[in-house]
């Protein structure tokens, strides 16, 4: 979690500006709210994995439903972020 607001992978994004898409050094991210904001100075975010199976249902059926060239997809685990 970074405090942009993005979910990174691999290396972490420390600017607070957006930058447009796609990023220097390939950076590798999900943006569920990427904006300019800093963090430091209060807030919480609370986020986890999970295996249990209601979520990972809840989750497939979600993504056939937006991607519908995806009928095969099966979730094997979610990762749930909240600011």
């Amino acid at each position: 979690m970074n405090t942009n607001g993005v979910i990174s992978f691999l290396r972490s994004v420390s600017t607070f500006t957006p930058d447009p898409f796609p990023i220097a050094n390939d950076a590798r991210m999900i943006a569920p709210f990427w904006a300019d904001i800093d963090t430091r100075k209060g807030g919480t975010v609370w986020y986890r994995e999970t295996t249990d199976d209601s979520l990972l249902d809840r989750a497939t059926d979600e993504i056939k439903s937006y991607f519908p060239r995806f009928l095969r997809f099966r979730a094997s685990w979610v990762f749930i972020a909240t600011w």
